[in-house]
């Protein structure tokens, strides 16, 4: 009896040991959608660039009339794009405004050139008017391409003969997909 017992745990163990277990599987999709992104900002408008959303420049001295003032911004705008782009550059109004007055000047009083962030060499500068220009081309793809501003003001009889008051402009730049035109012989 006790050879049975041994004999029939013995033949349970094994049958236990060799069954086979079917489970159920299930199949999934996983998706990845990309899509193009172009974004160009600085901080305080949803993007990482770390220069200054304001410039001033302050005429208080002799020396400030008479010499080209000029103020580099490090940093100003950081873009981010799946595709070539280009900057442009547009004055939100035809002229500076006085914040007191009615006064404004010109805003040709004023010229702007970017440089890749780090660099020393500017590309050639433009005077801002409320149509968009191109301020940088030859944009490629990016993670998180920095640029750096400057702004030139050179010494201008207007500036001597204008009200002393605070003027300003708004001026917006925008990150834009360069269009490719392929000639196909027609």
């Amino acid at each position: 009896m006790i050879k049975k017992s041994i004999l029939m745990f013995a033949t349970l163990g094994c049958l236990s040991i060799f069954q086979v277990v079917h489970g159920q599987s299930r199949d999934i999709t996983l998706n990845i959608e990309l899509k193009d992104v172009i974004s160009g900002g600085g901080t305080g408008d949803g993007g990482t660039a770390t220069g200054s959303n304001q410039i001033d420049f302050d005429f208080s001295g002799e020396a400030d009339y008479r010499q080209t003032q000029t103020k580099v911004v490090a940093d100003q705008l950081r873009v981010l794009s799946t595709k070539n782009y280009e900057i442009n550059v547009k004055a939100q109004t035809a002229n500076f405004s006085s914040s007191t007055s009615s006064s404004t000047l010109p805003l040709s009083i004023i010229k702007i050139s970017t440089a890749l962030n780090g660099t020393t060499t500017f590309g050639t500068a433009v005077v801002p008017t409320t149509a968009d220009q191109i301020i940088y081309t030859g944009g490629v793809p990016t993670l998180g391409q920095g640029f750096d501003f400057k702004y030139e003001i050179e010494p201008n009889i207007l500036l001597v003969e204008a009200p002393k008051e605070k003027y300003n402009v708004v001026l917006t730049y925008t990150v834009v997909a360069k269009l490719l035109f392929f000639n196909r012989g027609y």
